[in-house]
């Protein structure tokens, strides 16, 4: 699933070529990547309206319109997004087209099909629940030492189970946080509550550094994730240990292991992580 990283980097793409342009027709093959309104409703409606922004929140993508209503994207598992200036050829996991004035085309393509889409006023998007639930961004100010110490204190949970929860921390899946838990040195089993002060403090940090390098490595690509532009991210060739199991650990040299944390597979160095 893209992860902020990925979802931050599409954002990006995006804000380079969309704002100003006009949505003149939107082609549905299928129905049930919208939410909200019915189909037929998004499909006359946004016809007309022109992009004027882009945004994000967590793994939540908006594309801003001069109406002041939003367009809100979450990609789940295999969602992408590519813009093209010329059309592109559909496949069956095309679901849905946006056609703007200039000729030019942005694609939402999903295999599992899970991705989802809304159209909403600005000030209805609080009924996306899991959009309004959200913790603060890892990289606003909103997130501060603080913060992290007060959570992590209280919530009797494994640290990476913490990570994984939206509404402590907007926009972290499975890749972020072994990254940021091999990064800070700290076992993804740990009870949360057992972290010392200075690995909080470690962990605060390893989460912005992580981050912020995914980000500019334009995100991970292992299967499907692809940038605005259709291509791979990078960052998959800097990863420390997700999906590195039995290779050597690039701190210690010892060997990467995999267990179930938190319901989910999870990559660790049990020599350098406590």
């Amino acid at each position: 699933m893209p992860e902020l990283p990925e979802v931050e980097t599409i954002r990006r793409g995006l804000a380079a070529v969309l704002p100003s342009r006009v949505i003149c027709d939107v082609t549905v093959n299928y129905s049930g990547s919208i939410k909200k309104p019915d189909a037929q409703s998004f499909c006359t409606g946004l016809a007309g309206r022109m992009v004027t922004g882009t945004g994000r929140r967590g793994k939540y993508l908006f594309l801003h319109l001069d109406d002041g209503s939003t367009i809100v994207i979450h990609l789940r598992m295999t969602g992408r997004l590519v813009f093209s200036e010329v059309p592109l050829p559909a496949d069956k996991h095309t679901h849905i087209i946006f056609h703007f004035e200039d000729g030019s085309s942005l694609y939402f393509n999903d295999v599992r099909k899970f991705g989802t889409i809304w159209w909403l006023p600005d000030q209805r998007l609080t009924e996306i629940s899991g959009l309004a639930s959200l913790g603060p961004e890892p990289l606003s100010a909103d997130f501060h030492f603080p913060y992290l110490n007060r959570e992590v204190e209280k919530k009797k949970v494994s640290i990476k189970s913490l990570l994984l929860n939206q509404t402590f921390l907007a926009g972290l899946g499975n890749i972020y946080a072994d990254e940021i838990l091999h990064r800070a040195c700290i076992l993804p089993d740990r009870q949360s509550r057992s972290l010392s002060r200075e690995e909080r403090l470690t962990l605060f940090q390893a989460v912005r550094d992580v981050l912020t390098e995914a980000i500019e490595w334009r995100g991970t690509t292992m299967n499907d994730y692809r940038d605005a532009a259709g291509l791979s991210g990078r960052f998959q060739n800097r990863l420390r240990v997700y999906q590195r199991h039995n290779e050597k650990c690039p701190r210690c040299g010892n060997m990467i292991c995999r267990s179930i944390v938190a319901s989910r597979g999870t990559h660790f160095c049990p020599d350098c992580q406590y």
